[in-house]
Order: C-alpha cells, then structure tokens, then sequence
C-alpha cells in the first residue's frame, strides 16, 4: 500500500469522530501499531483502547512518540499544537479521506456518496454481503448493529465505505462501483454552490474505474445530469419504471416497509424492510443493486435485508416507556429532517415533539429558511443552540433565527432552551402516545438515552 508502505506506528489527530475511529480501527485490526489523541474520551475512544491503541486525552506535543505517519481529520484546526509538532518532525502527514481511500483503492472498492442516505445505503450493502458469507472490510458513519460497530477487517477483496464530500475528499477515492444516492446544496462553506457541488460528483462519478459501474438514483433531476456526462457502465434504481432495479406497490406499517421489486423486466418478489420511509426504500434499491451486480443471489438479497436491523442514529429507536416512544436520528439537512418526521408520522403518534439541535454555523446562515419549513411538519418544536463542530461563531447566526422562522409560519409551539434543559422540559411537556424525536449530528444524542431513564420514573397516571 502506497503510503503505508513500511510504516508501523501510525497517529491520529482527533482519533474520537466517527470517521476516524473506524479507520483506526481497520489499522489495529490490520497489524498496525495505533496512537491518537482527542479533547475528551468516548464510548468509541475506549473501544479503540481496549484493542490497544495508545489514547491521550488532550492535544499535546508529547503524544507524537516514534510517529511513521499521522493523520488527521478537516475537523482539526492548523493550529492544533500536535499538528504543528507533525510538521516540525517532517513526519508524513495525511488527511483522513486520503486514508481511507489508500485502503480502499487496492480491493473492489464499493464508495457510497451523496448528500443524504449514505450511512444507511453502505451499512445495508455491508450487511447483505457480511451475511451473504462474503468477506469484506467496512468503514461506515454509524455503527450497525448486525456488524457490531462502524468499521470491519478482512482479507477479502472487497471493501465498502462511505465516502465524503463535505471537504472534497471523496475524489481521492478509486471504486470499482461507486453509488450516488442524490445531490443538494449542502456543505456551502466549503462549496461555492450547487454547480459547484455537481461537478464535484461529476469527478467523483468519472473516478469509478474501468470495468466498474455507477450506480444512481433515477428519481433524481440532479442525478441525471451528472449520468448524461458519465461514459461508463451506469445503473438506476428508484420508483420510476425506467430504472434497473425499482420498487412499487409500497406498503408503510410503522417501522416495517414491504415493496415489490423489480430487475429490469422481472419480479423479485416481495421484501420486507425493518426500517420506515420513502428514503429507505430507495436506500435498499440501492444496495440490491449493487449486490446483484456483484452476484449475491436475489433470495439471499431478500432475506439479508429483513434481517436488517439499522445502524445508530438512523431512526434508532431509544426506548418505549408509559406509551411515550424515543427515537434518536442524525437529520441535521432540512431534507432530512421532512423525510424523518414523515417516517415518525406513520407511527400514528397523537403528537410528534421533534427536538433539533442545529449543526454548524456556516449550514444554519445557509439553510435557517428551510430549516423552519422542515420542522413545522411537526407538532411540538425543542430547538437548542447551535453544535459548532469546527467552526468558529457567525455574528448574528443563532438558532434563534429557525425559531423566529417557526414563529412566522404561526407555528406557536415552540421552545428554544439549553440543551441541559432539554429532559426537564420535554418531562412537563410529553404525554402518552407522543413520540419524542430527537434530531442532529452533533451531542444532542446524549438527551435521548438521558430521556428514556428519566421516563422510567415518570408517573403519567
């Protein structure tokens, strides 16, 4: 492997995200000697620990020991003092997509990209080829429950990961068969704009290798664009009666979805999804097709995805407690955040309380118009401050302007408090047959699990 080549100790600059962990992960699984360092520990941090890595806690000259090669995530400032003493030492140093794809150019590479749904369209095609009896290596952003985490070593040829966009980085990557599952405009601090992004794709799509083939969703206007300039092999799924692989006769129950699907010209029967929603319909299209391509028998299809059971953070159901129903989701898009109530409504709650904490300044100065619009689908609205990730405060950006905006729409039940405050409030405020939604990508999840005990207590007779 290119850069590895001759390497042994390798150190990670944020090793906490999601994202990193995982490849450190693959590394450790992989014979490599792993160190890292982070602001504060982590359930995914200890789980790196106790495979060995060697964890500081804290950003710190002194972390960097006998250090090969060090990688760090666009999350990490220039700044950072052990970023500073990498460069200082001449030690090699690698942003995590160029990781990534360093692991993933060399096997039959699978990336998923686009701006919604890619979690959960790579966790389904690495879970119906894990039980399907095919090795592969996996480095998603959510941890899958059939998988037991977020990342997954193996020999095998194949490898799925989740590629992303959002600082460019997946055009490092070299798949044999490349997924898009849509474009919108997302990550304008970094893009320019929406045509910006689409040739960002159009690169992407143009990086899949000889042999390979493109597969994207055929519902989408801006996703045929980018297919009308591809020269390769190309693949569509959706529930348009063009597409390769497409689903109808739809039938939502609550968490389960049922679909017929379709190969071209003939009927694969029935599937079974044990995950609600229009999007998660097109997700599994997306992952039969690839697995079709790839040769998994079209039985072994359906029964790998009936026995999918989700990843966390995508529509994770916390807890039912006195009727009240917890559900924890990533959604931090305004399109995400519509599809995730949708998803809540087929529950047939008497009310959804939809709790958001929004993610990034930059994303909020963008989107606060259609972040107001998304969340007045629901009932009760718990807006929060805004997660910072990396990114230092806008003047005059706060979540005040999404609640201003709910406002406007006449939508009079709303709240914007602390995010300590959130558990106290949502206790005086729930009542049985709510479900409580609890929406962002940064740490708003530690109020789901928190709710759910507190619950526990609640007398609501």
């Amino acid at each position: 492997m290119g850069i590895l080549v001759d390497k042994k100790k390798i150190h990670f600059v944020g090793i906490g995200g999601i994202g990193m962990s995982g490849l450190a992960q693959l590394l450790i699984q992989g014979g490599y000697e792993v160190s890292g360092s982070d602001l504060k520990s982590s359930r995914l941090i200890d789980k790196l620990a106790a495979m060995g890595a060697d964890i500081h806690i804290g950003h710190r000259v002194g972390n960097l020991k006998d250090v090969d090669l060090a990688v760090c995530s666009s999350c990490i400032g220039h700044d950072n003092e052990e970023l500073k003493a990498v460069r200082d030492r001449n030690i090699i140093l690698i942003q995590r997509g160029e990781l990534l794809a360093e692991l993933l150019n060399e096997k039959t590479g699978i990336a998923v990209a686009g701006t919604h749904g890619k979690t959960t369209t790579s966790s389904l095609i690495s879970h119906i080829l894990f039980v399907s009896g095919i090795e592969l290596s996996v480095a998603v952003g959510a941890e899958v429950h059939s998988l037991g985490g977020n990342a997954l070593f193996s020999k095998g040829r194949y490898f799925v990961a989740e590629a992303d966009e959002s600082d460019g980085s997946f055009l490092h990557l070299r798949p044999v068969y490349s997924v898009i599952t849509n474009i919108e405009r997302e990550h304008l601090d970094f893009y320019g704009g929406l045509e910006e992004i689409m040739e960002a794709y159009r690169k992407f799509a143009a990086n899949t290798k000889k042999g390979g083939c493109l597969f994207i969703c055929g519902d989408e206007k801006n996703l045929m664009e980018v297919l009308s300039e591809y020269k390769g092999e190309a693949a569509a799924y959706g529930f348009n009666e063009s597409c390769d692989v497409r689903a109808c006769n739809v039938k939502y129950m609550g968490c389960q979805t049922e679909f017929d699907c379709f190969f071209k010209d003939g009927s694969m029967g029935r599937f079974l999804l044990n995950i609600p929603g229009r999007h998660n319909v097109l997700n599994a299209l997306a992952a039969i097709a690839v697995a079709l391509k790839i040769g998994v028998d079209k039985e072994d299809v359906k029964k790998a995805l009936a026995s999918y059971s989700g990843a966390s953070r995508r529509f994770e159901i916390k807890g039912r407690v006195n009727e009240i129903t917890v559900i924890e989701d990533y959604a931090h898009h305004p399109t995400e955040i519509r599809v995730t109530l949708k998803a809540a409504s087929g529950l047939n709650p008497k009310r959804i309380i939809a709790v958001f904490q929004p993610h990034k300044y930059s994303r909020t100065m963008h989107l606060k118009d259609l972040f107001s619009d998304s969340l007045s689908d629901a009932d009760y609205v718990v807006l929060t401050d805004i997660y910072p990730a990396s990114e230092k405060p806008i003047k005059g950006i706060t979540s005040r302007l999404i609640y201003e905006g709910l406002i406007e729409k006449k939508h009079h039940e709303v709240s914007l408090i602390s995010l300590d405050q959130i558990v106290n409030h949502i206790i005086k405020i729930v009542r049985p047959e709510d479900v409580v939604l609890i929406m962002g990508a940064g740490d708003v999840g530690k109020v789901s699990s928190e709710l759910v005990e507190r619950l526990k207590k609640q007398n609501f007779s």
